[in-house]
């Protein structure tokens, strides 16, 4: 009978090992999920201002932008907003 409880005892441990184990791999997918994002936002950033920097004073009137609007974003590093 002592047998038996061993059994069933080991069994749940090995529940709370798989429940633990899959906690653990959902929140390294979600904290890879929030990297790719940031890291897609940063890239964005820094095309943007690439873009930015290339545009002439005219293109950047017809937008609103001044050249020193642009110079100031232009110098902001990628994770700035």
């Amino acid at each position: 009978m002592s047998t038996l409880k061993a059994k069933n005892f080991h069994f749940i441990e090995d529940m709370d090992i798989a429940a633990l184990v899959f906690a653990a791999v959902e929140r390294v997918e979600a904290l890879a999920a929030n990297v790719n994002s940031v890291f897609g936002t940063w890239v964005r950033r820094s095309q943007d201002r690439r873009m930015l920097a290339m545009m002439s004073e005219r293109m950047l009137r017809d937008v609103g932008l001044s050249p020193y609007d642009v110079e100031q974003e232009v110098a902001k590093y990628f994770w700035q907003k």
